[in-house]
């Protein structure tokens, strides 16, 4: 998938993307610095400011690009910088784009808010709640040794964070985005854990 359209596909499973259609560029999550080695020090875009709220949830195509600083992430994942014209762009396959997609806070939040969304449904036992991301992710229902797989490793993550509660406070303070009141912190992280894994998955970015 193209850099753009991996945002929008994370923002969209998790209920993250605003639907917005038009308006200005936004400033998503950016590492700290980055900005600030290639400015001339003068102007409104001396600094990189963040933007909040719906903004941090706008799709790929509306992120602001400074030439001189384009978006890390995008680049990652062979967005142009805008030089020149592209007629196709190349697509590689390198070890930052699986370390982004385990570290980028935009990933990180969206597990997050799905896993609390899908804590909510109290009517849903974990397997099904794992097979319900899984579907909202990969767009497939999930084989039965690909769910053993994953329900052996949230229940691992489960018994890891219930014996530390401040881990699992710590994996779930992630992101702008308002946090919802669950049952069971330990259980919430472990389903973050998994869901993050679902992401990382080569079928989740690779069409």
């Amino acid at each position: 998938m193209s850099s753009e359209h991996i945002k929008d596909m994370v923002l969209a499973s998790s209920g993250l993307l605003v639907e917005e259609i038009g308006g200005p560029s936004v400033k998503p999550y950016q590492p700290d610095g980055i900005w600030e080695l290639s400015t001339s020090g003068r102007g409104a875009l001396a600094n990189y400011v963040q933007d909040h709220g719906d903004d941090l949830y706008r799709r790929g195509m509306y992120n602001f690009i400074k030439r001189t600083v384009p978006p890390p992430v995008m680049l990652m994942f062979d967005a142009s910088n805008r030089d020149q014209c592209e007629v196709q762009r190349v697509s590689t396959n390198t070890p930052l784009q699986a370390l982004i997609m385990m570290n980028d806070p935009m990933v990180l939040e969206a597990s997050r808010v799905l896993a609390e969304r899908l804590m909510l449904k109290e009517d849903l036992i974990p397997d099904e709640k794992i097979a319900t991301a899984f579907r909202r992710i990969l767009c497939r229902k999930a084989e039965e040794k690909e769910l053993d797989i994953l329900k052996k490793y949230y229940e691992d993550e489960h018994q890891y964070y219930a014996g530390e509660p401040e881990k699992a406070k710590q994996k779930l303070d992630v992101g702008e985005y308002k946090h919802v009141e669950v049952p069971d912190l330990a259980a919430t992280a472990a389903l973050t854990q998994v869901i993050t894994t679902m992401y990382n998955m080569d079928e989740a970015i690779t069409k």
